[in-house]
This record gives C-alpha cells, sequence and structure tokens, in this order.
C-alpha cells in the first residue's frame, strides 16, 4: 500500500548526501522534519473510515493529523480531496489533488480526478452565474382529473369552475382561486391526497405563507390568514384586515411586506403585515406607458426583486422591491400572469396562449423568448415543487413543464458511502450506497443510469438500482436572531453562513447525521464566493434548503440556490411542519474477484463510478480496501 514512500525516501537521502557535502555552518542548522510514519498511516485509516461515513470533518481532522505526524505522506493529500469535494469546498479539493499530482506525476487517476472536479465546480459556478446552467422546459397536457386527481365523478370535470383568479404553489401543494366561482381550491400535485375546497367571495389570490398556512386576498381587499390541515381536510380563515385595493394580485416580499395589484386604481400598492398598514404606492412614470392606463393584472417575486404585468399597455416592469425603481421593462402582447423559474428567469403568460421569458436579473439584455404557444385560454401561471403549471381560465385544462438539462455535461451528484461486503456461496459482492442528488430531480428519478465501474485498473461488472424514493432526514433552523413570540421549534442562532456550516460540522463531528432540510434566515449573510461552495455541499449531500423570509427578501442568489434544491420559502414566525426531503438513492453492487489483494498508491484501488442519465453525469471516487470492509454472509 505504501510503495509511495520508495520515491521520498531516495529523496531524502540525496538531500542527506547533498548536505554533508556542504559547509558545517549550513548542516547545523538544517534538520529533517520529525516522522512518524506508524501514527500517520494510523491517523490516515481513522480519517478514511469517516470518510466512509460521510463524517467529513471529523474525517478532515484525521487527515491533517496525519500530516502533521509525517510531512511527506502525500498520499493524505488524495483523500483530503476527496473529503473537500464532498463538502463542496472544491478550490481546497482541486488544491489538494493538485499538490498530490505535484509528487505523483504518473498517477493519471489523479489526474483524472483533478480534471472532473474541475469541470464540477465551472459547472456550479455557471448554474449560479448570469446565464443559469442551461435548462429546457417540455409541457404537456391534461385534464384536471388526471393532473391532480380530480375525480370524474366531480362537477368541476364537467362545468370547470366559473372564472380563475390566481394560481400559486408551495412544494406540492396548489391553491387555486376560483374568483368568480367564490372558492378557494387546495390540490396535491403528488396525488398525497385529494382536493378540498372553502368558499369565499371572490377569492383574488392565496399566497402561501408556510406548508400549512396561507394569506388569501379577496377581490373586495379583505385580508385572511389561512391554516390548512390537510388531514383532517379544513382551512380555517381568520380575518386579518383590509387592503384599499380592488385585487387583481398579491405576493409576500418578506414577512412584513405584501404587495397588491390594483387593477382599477392603476397602482402597486405596499402593506405591511400583519397589521395590513399601507406604505407605499408605485405607478410607473409616463415616459414608461402608452396613452392607455396602467392595468397591474400580476406580480412575481424573487428575493429583492417585483416583476408586475402591465396589460393596459401590454409591458413588464421589474422592480427593486426596496427602492421601487423600475431595473428593466419590455414589451409583451396581453401579459396576464407572471413566475419567476429556478434561476431567475421571468415566465411571463399571455393572453394569447404563449408562455414567454426573459432573464431580466442578468449583467448583458436579453431577448424574450417564446417558449411555448398554443395554450387556449391559459390564465395562470405558477411554480410547484415539479416545475412550472398553467391552467386555463375555468381550470379544466393544465400543461406542466418538466425541467430537463438545456446542453451537455450537466452535472449530478452521488456519494458513495457505507460500504460492506455480502458473501454467498464462495462469491464476494462488495455493496455501496449513495444520495442522488441533481437539479434535474425529476428528470433522472425512477430512470437507472448507463454504468461503468473501474476498480484496480479494470472495468469490473456492476449493477445500479433505484430504491424508492424516500423522505429522510431532520430539519434544522437556523436564525440570525430568534423571532419574536413563543416558538415550538428549535432554532440555532447563526449570523453568516460560516456559522451554519460550523454548527452542521459539530452536528456530524458529534456522530449526528447532517440535515437533510435547511431552514435559513433571510437575514443570515453570506457572500457570493461561500454561496457557490454552499451549492456544492448542498447537491453533494443531498441537502434541501428552504427558506426563512423574515423582514428581509433573500438574495437572488440564495433564492436560486433554494429553487435548485426543491425549496419553499416561509413568511411566517411560526413555520410549522417542515415538509420531508424527497431523496433519490441507489444502490451498487460489485462482484469481486478471486483475488482482493490491494498494493500501490490509493488511487490504484480507488472504486472510480461513470453514470449517466441522458446528459446528467454522475461521478464519484472512492478507495476501497476489501480488508478492511465489513463482510455479512447471506443465506
Amino acid at each position: 500500500m505504501w510503495k509511495s514512500f520508495a520515491k521520498l525516501l531516495v529523496a531524502a537521502i540525496v538531500s542527506v548526501l547533498l548536505f554533508a557535502d556542504a559547509p558545517r555552518a549550513y548542516a547545523a542548522e538544517v534538520s529533517p522534519p520529525r516522522v512518524d510514519r506508524e501514527a500517520a498511516e494510523e491517523a490516515f485509516l481513522k480519517g478514511y473510515e469517516f470518510f466512509l461515513a460521510n463524517r467529513l470533518w471529523n474525517g478532515l481532522d484525521s487527515v491533517r493529523q496525519a500530516q502533521e505526524e509525517n510531512i511527506y505522506f502525500v498520499d493524505a493529500y488524495f483523500l483530503k480531496s476527496l473529503i473537500m469535494r464532498r463538502l463542496g469546498r472544491y478550490p481546497e479539493a482541486i488544491a489538494a489533488m493538485s499538490s498530490y499530482i505535484e509528487v505523483r506525476r504518473d498517477d493519471f487517476r489523479g489526474e483524472m480526478i483533478l480534471e472532473s472536479m474541475t469541470r464540477e465546480w465551472d459547472v456550479i459556478g455557471k448554474a449560479l452565474g448570469p446565464n443559469g446552467a442551461g435548462v429546457n422546459l417540455f409541457f404537456r397536457g391534461d385534464t384536471i382529473n388526471s393532473f391532480l386527481g380530480v375525480p370524474k365523478t366531480n362537477l368541476v370535470s364537467f362545468t370547470g369552475m366559473l372564472g380563475l383568479g390566481k394560481l400559486s404553489a408551495h412544494g406540492s401543494e396548489v391553491l387555486l382561486c376560483d374568483t368568480m366561482g367564490d372558492k378557494l381550491w387546495v390540490f396535491s400535485r403528488d396525488g398525497k391526497h385529494p382536493a378540498m375546497s372553502r368558499e369565499f367571495d371572490n377569492p383574488a389570490a392565496a399566497i402561501p405563507t408556510s406548508p400549512s398556512a396561507a394569506v388569501i386576498v379577496l377581490k373586495s381587499g379583505d385580508v385572511l390568514d389561512l391554516k390548512i390541515d390537510i388531514k383532517s381536510r379544513t382551512i380555517s380563515p381568520k380575518p386579518i384586515g383590509k387592503v384599499d385595493a380592488n385585487v387583481s394580485d398579491a405576493v409576500m416580499i418578506d414577512s412584513a411586506l405584501m404587495a397588491v395589484a390594483d387593477r382599477t386604481g392603476q397602482a402597486v400598492r405596499f402593506y405591511s403585515t400583519p397589521s395590513i398598514e399601507n406604505i407605499a404606492v408605485w405607478r410607473p412614470d409616463d415616459s414608461e406607458v402608452t396613452d392607455k392606463l396602467f392595468e397591474p393584472v400580476a406580480l412575481a417575486a424573487f428575493g429583492p426583486f417585483l416583476a408586475v404585468a402591465d396589460r393596459g399597455n401590454d409591458r413588464v416592469f421589474v422592480l427593486d422591491a426596496f427602492t421601487l425603481s423600475v431595473l428593466d421593462s419590455f414589451d409583451v402582447d396581453l401579459p396576464r400572469d407572471l413566475e419567476w423559474g429556478l434561476q431567475g428567469e421571468l415566465f411571463i403568460l399571455s393572453e394569447n396562449g404563449s408562455l414567454y421569458s426573459k432573464s431580466p436579473l442578468t449583467a448583458v439584455s436579453a431577448d424574450v423568448e417564446t417558449v411555448a404557444a398554443n395554450m387556449k385560454n391559459a390564465w395562470s401561471i405558477a411554480w410547484s415543487s415539479t416545475g412550472p403549471i398553467m391552467t386555463d381560465i375555468v381550470g379544466r385544462w393544465w400543461w406542466s413543464g418538466r425541467i430537463a438539462p438545456g446542453g451537455t455535461g450537466a452535472f449530478g451528484a452521488v456519494g458513495l458511502r457505507d460500504p460492506w461486503i455480502a458473501e454467498r456461496d464462495g462469491t464476494e459482492t462488495l455493496i455501496l450506497r449513495g444520495t442522488v442528488s441533481s437539479i434535474f430531480h425529476d428528470f433522472i428519478d425512477g430512470r437507472i443510469p448507463d454504468t461503468n465501474v473501474v476498480w484496480r485498473n479494470e472495468v469490473r461488472p456492476s449493477r445500479v438500482i433505484q430504491t424508492a424514493t424516500i423522505d429522510g432526514g431532520e430539519a434544522r433552523f437556523y436564525a440570525a436572531t430568534r423571532p419574536e413570540g413563543s416558538l415550538s421549534l428549535e432554532v440555532a442562532e447563526a449570523g453568516t453562513l460560516n456559522d451554519v456550516m460550523d454548527d452542521i460540522a459539530r452536528i456530524s463531528m458529534s456522530g449526528g447525521e447532517i440535515p437533510k432540510v435547511l431552514i435559513l434566515d433571510t437575514r443570515i449573510e453570506a457572500n457570493d464566493d461561500e454561496l457557490g461552495v454552499f451549492l456544492g455541499f448542498l447537491l453533494h449531500q443531498g441537502i434541501r434548503l428552504d427558506l426563512w423570509v423574515l423582514n428581509r427578501p433573500p438574495s437572488a442568489l440564495m433564492n436560486r440556490i433554494s429553487r435548485l434544491t426543491r425549496g419553499g420559502s416561509y413568511f411566517t414566525s411560526e413555520p410549522g411542519v417542515v415538509p420531508m426531503n424527497e431523496n433519490i438513492e441507489w444502490i451498487l453492487s460489485l462482484p469481486l474477484p478471486n483475488d482482493t489483494s490491494t498494493f500501490g498508491y490509493p488511487s490504484e484501488i480507488t472504486l472510480s463510478l461513470f453514470s449517466n442519465i441522458d446528459v446528467v453525469t454522475f461521478t464519484d471516487w472512492l478507495p476501497i480496501w476489501p480488508s478492511l470492509m465489513e463482510r455479512r454472509r447471506m443465506n
């Protein structure tokens, strides 16, 4: 295993001989560093065990200890690089592998891993860059029966609804206002529970504030707080105020600020919540409209940005929600509704049956593009956990957009761990499992990848199966300061993203599981570089990021990361029950040869996984020493 020391030993001897011929003054000043090879190897193997168990910070500490015990221990850089990659700390992972290759110049696998890590870091950078990671949408149409599980015997299947207001969603839960029919509908996009409804007078817009709560704004301006209990199938309203507007749409900017589109009042009005006090009004300048009246029919918020659809002037405005200054404006025929996409692209649904998109937040001006067409009577759009959904004016016909990669080399993450060896009838099979993560979750779910596995420089027969999508992992709340009032949930205080990561490290190092859902107060500070590493960590660990929007909207990048990990937003100090995270898990099985002896560099006995689902690529590396694996005899 440790032939790696041979070259270093030769180099050390040469150094000693050279110094023997040097003047005595120099020889007296130079002495080789202390080396304890046995302690270094022991620390290295401990770090390896931690790595297999996904206790990454413990593993990192052990690798550092190995390097302290033996400064010549080059192989420690190899393991350190793999650990850093799992933590999303790609710059450090790349630096560690580069240091390894600087000595192991003939190690082609190290070169390959370095190249792959560099490519992955580039994809993560593009995902958070101005142009995004490249996403395509493929639309299909369905009746309300098959789309939302409404029984064909339900009257809505035959007559439809009378006339819709706005559609909204929180994860898989869909809220739909039948304005003319005086009813609010609540659907489950994943079919986990049947549709339910409650009567309200002319409901215009329902804003999810948590998985079990919403604010509904009636066309008359009345504002009610809703508690939604899926189990008991009840919707309980509580009046909280009234806005002075003829409401066509409403959105939450943060937990303390709501924007309302006043169609006949020709204004966007801003109200504090929960007091419902009017604190600001916005109308476009005369230079920004035609001689027609300003007619705001739809609003959509993305972090600190607010999009406004002006149907009267065939215009869309993008505002800074803090200053109410216009950041962008552009022409669209008959805009009816708006929704932001995964990466800050804005979708505009037109009454002409077309869906348009534009990226108004990019540094370079982008054109309006047609995404879909021929959607007769399309009326409202929302973004659910599975992507965009749209409905026609009476809710009988629906369209859903499937998110798929829009280019080559889309990055997926799978972290192989917990290896063991099954013994049966004289043969041994290596078993590993790994949580699979990608921004294209629904695109890869249920599909078995094309897979090649290399071990000991040979392509080995292997099999990958997907277990059922699992709900798993604990949720953990982080707040800059604990919200006022009595909370039933445990909250960890964190002023910065580094504080959050330090707390997760503490949990992991004490033997706990890394939380699978993180709920972050949007007042927590983070810079762009930290967010890139954070996204890498979330993807490698299969973590969903939810945003706790307390008194300040999230940054555009934080909002994008939440969307990319299928996260939701909470606009209340008591979010209630947090939905479990849905993870995909793969099981990899690899029959072992009769001779499982291992020699050479760690890279030479590293198992290399190469998997593809269409253009989504999954790679991982795990050193395998069978002699160190747990063996289980199978009947």
